[in-house]
């Protein structure tokens, strides 16, 4: 028999601090203790946020996607970890704390708690006793630490790369500092581009692998647009490469036209190919130089714009034909640093670089309509010993940048022995904590008690490397620290034993603009795993699954406090309650669509809530009063029976949408169960009063719905629960509900001591 039972009103400023008291009290989100048989865990990735500002709605949506997952996880019997860190070194922490003259340190910590205090309140099932900070000594000391294998292992190397470079400023700038026109975002004067030593990490060792696991990825719970991301970013093109015999030697050109090979009329060279400069030289180098600066890239926008630098010089085609050599970083942008054959009949892009050269190129040479015969002809196979092959756009990257907010490089650059990496003992290589950017000059280079010291190999008076790490290197490892116990990360980081529970991680949930992280993140797993701290990641892969969603918009354009459309979630929990957010970013639309943000995402939340826990509590009272009337109980068995069907369908295809993290079809699911439970009562209510036995079965589906509910709406969910009488704070049912609950068959002799 229902006890104590109490009608509260649904006030989510009294119900969600009380429930959030609770599960910190108990230690609901807490890394559980690894069983003794080793069981794997449900690792939830969710994003790592720049740490500078608020949550905005992007973070909102990605959270609560992903505590969903996770709590529905935990109903299902599964150890969980919601693991979560501060991506907190970077340029907009930088900017913010410049604008404002503090040290960057004392941003990052003022928005983290912030930050922190805002996922509370929005009920994110995160065990905070994990939480980091990538700015953390104790973190970026293992981010050093990563750059010191990779360069052991010859994936770091150092080269000159082209930079944003304002005079007046006297420091390099990130491109986003760079406003229209070319001028700087601080002093608005002039901008150029130079050539200076930059560190890049090498990622061409592990691209064929990554291309490979692809056929695994599709087999796993990875969506489309994440598939789709490190499709794109690998950039695959199959097609033939073609040995051409030059003067100075063999050029080996591609081409992704392997039909139409013959048909050349020019080859394209990549100014980062190993063989360009013997191609080059006089005026024609110079002009290289300029191309290479990027002087033009800035504006260029497709081939029509692109830089191309005719070399003068040809090398005998498929079928002998002269073909002139040109040099363009267009094919970086298709096929990575390598030769191209230009086919103008066939590509779009090869005819709009041969109308720029009709002196060089017979742009009234071969047309698309003799593909058919040149090919009936001669098989690819026979085309001057075509083989067949591909190429991938995806290069290595910088890793380095000039500014002062981020990891400090281990490496000392000696006068006597050159780049010289820091001792692995002599990590962490401090950030000076107290340094105040200004945006003019290079800030660690005017700090003596940084950069001054000897050389790890010959004693000799050295200078630190002043660059520091792209947060983006950070990031490389940012989905390892949550798996640790923070008393271990300073010894065991990639090591402990902890981290093969939760690793690979089950589910990443993440922006659609990750996928470059990711992809990163899978090359990096690679090579730690050929290093042996990760040589159980057999495969390599970091995640089993990935969930990229869509940005929150507002009005139809990105959220912006420029356009004031910004919606701030704070203000919406305030007046609504986390919950009602929680239902309404998850309701609104699919992960894989944009989520246009409108108050009508909000009213349905609020109204379904309200609605359900007000209809909850008035048949926890009814119930109290209700009468069993034996033949009337057994005249509407069939109704019961009909009852549970409903829950059992409801209830399942709730359960797979959810495991599937299709969320806004799990809220529609729980609407569409709610109705069918007003439904049953309806129905038996054009019969009269509903006999006990129906409000009993009533009740109970309507437990059984708030079980369900709760990955979505936890606090209401177990405020409802809590109120029926049946459970208290301490004993909530912490499984997913089952349909069989629901009585069907009535034992009249209980029915009737229930009603004594």
């Amino acid at each position: 028999m229902t006890a104590n039972v109490r009608k509260p009103p649904y006030e989510a400023g009294a119900i969600e601090p009380e429930r959030q008291a609770a599960w910190v009290e108990r230690g609901d989100f807490d890394a559980p203790t690894p069983p003794p048989d080793g069981e794997r865990g449900v690792y939830v990735k969710s994003s790592s946020p720049f740490t500078s500002g608020n949550l905005h709605m992007g973070h909102v949506r990605d959270y609560t996607i992903g505590d969903a997952y996770a709590r529905f996880q935990r109903a299902r019997g599964r150890d969980v970890l919601m693991g979560f860190g501060f991506d907190a070194f970077g340029l907009p922490a930088e900017l913010a704390a410049i604008e404002r003259q503090i040290p960057a340190a004392e941003w990052v910590e003022q928005c983290g708690e912030r930050m922190l205090v805002q996922m509370k309140r929005l009920g994110y099932s995160f065990d905070y006793d994990r939480v980091f900070y990538s700015s953390d000594e104790g973190q970026y000391r293992w981010s050093q630490w990563l750059f010191l294998v990779l360069y052991d292992m010859g994936l770091i190397y150092l080269d000159d790369a082209t930079v944003d470079w304002c005079d007046t400023c006297q420091t390099t700038l990130a491109t986003i500092q760079v406003e229209e026109g070319g001028t700087c975002w601080r002093c608005h004067n002039e901008v150029r581009l130079i050539r200076r030593p930059t560190w890049f990490l090498k990622i061409t060792p592990y691209l064929e692998e990554n291309d490979a696991n692809m056929a695994l990825l599709e087999q796993q719970p990875w969506d489309e647009m994440a598939l789709a991301t490190q499709r794109y970013i690998l950039g695959r093109a199959d097609g033939v490469e073609i040995d051409l015999e030059g003067p100075d030697g063999v050029l080996t050109a591609f081409t992704p036209h392997a039909d139409a090979a013959g048909l050349a009329s020019f080859v394209l060279l990549s100014p980062r190919h190993p063989d360009v400069e013997a191609w080059v030289a006089g005026e024609v180098r110079e002009e290289l130089e300029q191309l290479r600066s990027g002087g033009w890239e800035r504006e260029a926008r497709d081939a029509k714009a692109v830089p191309v630098v005719d070399t003068g010089r040809s090398i005998p085609g498929p079928d002998g034909t002269e073909l002139p050599v040109l040099v363009s970083p267009l094919v970086d942008a298709r096929f990575g640093p390598t030769a191209a054959l230009g086919i103008p009949a066939v590509d779009e892009a090869d005819a709009d670089i041969a109308a720029r050269f009709p002196a060089r190129i017979d742009v009234d040479g071969p047309k698309s309509a003799d593909i058919e015969r040149f090919s009936a002809h001669q098989p690819v196979g026979e085309v001057a010993g075509a083989r067949e092959t591909k190429r991938y756009r995806a290069n290595d990257f910088s890793i380095s940048r000039q500014r002062s907010w981020g990891t400090p490089i281990p490496i000392v650059h000696c006068p006597d022995c050159g780049p010289v990496p820091v001792p692995e003992a002599d990590l962490p290589v401090v950030l000076p904590r107290d340094l105040v950017a200004t945006g003019e000059g290079n800030p660690l280079a005017e700090r003596p008690d940084f950069v001054d010291v000897d050389c790890p190999k010959c004693g000799t008076a050295a200078k630190r490397e002043t660059d520091t790490l792209d947060c983006h290197f950070d990031a490389l490892f940012l989905w390892v620290p949550a798996t640790v116990p923070p008393e271990d990360r300073a010894t065991q980081m990639f090591t402990h034993p902890e981290s093969r529970r939760w690793l690979p991680a089950e589910r990443q949930v993440a922006g659609g603009d990750s996928g470059g992280f990711v992809f990163d993140q899978r090359v990096v797993t690679k090579a730690l795993r050929d290093h042996g701290e990760m040589a159980y990641m057999t495969d390599g892969e970091p995640f089993e699954g990935v969930l990229f969603h869509e940005m929150v918009i507002a009005d139809g354009r990105k959220m912006s406090k420029h356009l004031g459309n910004v919606v701030d979630p704070d203000a919406l929990v305030d007046e609504f309650g986390a919950d009602t957010v929680r239902v309404a970013v998850l309701w609104a639309a699919g992960p894989a669509k944009t989520l246009n943000w409108s108050d009508a995402a909000v009213r349905f939340g609020n109204k379904f809530l309200r609605s359900f826990w007000t209809y909850a509590h008035d048949r926890f009272v009814e119930l109290e009063g209700a009468k069993h009337d034996p033949a009337k109980a057994a005249e509407t068995e069939p109704q019961r029976e009909k009852l549970r069907g409903w829950c059992e369908n409801g209830l399942a295809r709730v359960a797979e949408d959810t495991a599937d993290l299709q969320m806004h079809k799990s809220i529609r699911n729980l609407t569409r169960l709610f109705e069918r439970i007003q439904q049953f009562e309806k129905q038996l209510k054009k019969r009269g009063q509903l006999d006990k036995a129906d409000a009993e079965a009533l009740v109970v589906a309507i437990l059984l719905l708030a079980q369900a509910l709760q990955p979505f709406a936890p606090h209401a969910a177990e405020g409802i629960l809590i109120n029926s009488g049946r459970f208290t704070s301490d004993d909530l049912p912490g499984s997913w509900p089952d349909a069989s609950a629901i009585p069907v068959a009535v034992d009249d002799d209980a029915m009737a001591g229930a009603a004594s």
